[in-house]
């Protein structure tokens, strides 16, 4: 379970300890990634027998969640933040799919029914629902034509690609060319997810977003998003036409 974390010290004891509860049955680790925290998360982290990877100033939440990845040797990566919102008591659910070979990549999603979402921010909401079908139309069709068909274009539904909780397998993780420094790297996993012919599910989770002042940006981090996806489009397009004519 990877846990990044910035000036979490008020959440950080807690989900530790729940998450610890929750796996009890399990071989765990838990990994905290303490992004160049201000305040004593590291510390509680530790005294939680979290294993701790620190960094000197904040790298970023994509930093942060590749060096969690790093330093990970379980077979199955659940990440999950660090600001309490998430209920780690839904870790079991989210892992089931990938541990019984139903998918490779788990995306938790805040937008079901069942998912049982609390103090959800009604501009917030919608531009979460406006991202996800945008990250669903370029993996579904922007991505297939890009690469001349190189992908079956299908329709690949996000229902929340903005969330962090996520379950991957260790191999299929490696097999992602992730770049992200910032919140955008939550939309790349799931992009080059699809660009590896990985299996992508959706599952419902539990969100407590009462009280809580999210450090995404809509403007920057959705601006920051589309380009890095449309980069990657452009990047994937001139390697499909180099293929093309050297054949």
């Amino acid at each position: 379970v990877i846990i990044p974390a910035r000036d979490e010290a008020h959440s950080i004891g807690e989900l530790i300890t729940r998450t610890k509860s929750t796996l009890d049955e399990y071989k765990f680790e838990i990994i905290v990634v303490d992004d160049g925290s201000g305040d004593n998360t590291r510390d509680i982290a530790q005294k939680n027998d979290a294993l701790t990877v620190s960094h000197a100033s904040s790298l970023g939440k994509g930093a942060a969640m590749r060096d969690g990845a790093l330093a990970a040797t379980g077979d199955i990566l659940v990440f999950i933040d660090g600001d309490g919102a998430h209920y780690p008591e839904d870790i079991p659910d989210i892992m089931s799919f990938v541990f019984h070979n139903k998918a490779d990549l788990v995306v938790g999603s805040r937008n079901f029914r069942n998912s049982n979402t609390l103090g959800s921010y009604l501009p917030r909401r919608i531009t979460n629902r406006l991202a996800s079908f945008t990250t669903s139309v370029i993996i579904s069709f922007l991505l297939p034509l890009a690469t001349w068909f190189k992908y079956p274009m299908k329709w690949i539904g996000v229902e929340d690609a903005e969330c962090g909780f996520k379950a991957i397998s260790r191999d299929k993780w490696r097999e992602l060319d992730l770049v992200s420094q910032g919140f955008d790297i939550e939309s790349e996993i799931i992009y080059e997810s699809a660009k590896n012919r990985q299996i992508i599910q959706n599952a419902p989770i539990r969100c407590n977003w009462s009280c809580k002042i999210s450090r995404l940006s809509i403007i920057r981090d959705g601006f920051r998003t589309l380009k890095l996806l449309s980069g990657k489009l452009v990047a994937d397009m001139r390697d499909s036409l180099k293929c093309r004519f050297s054949a």
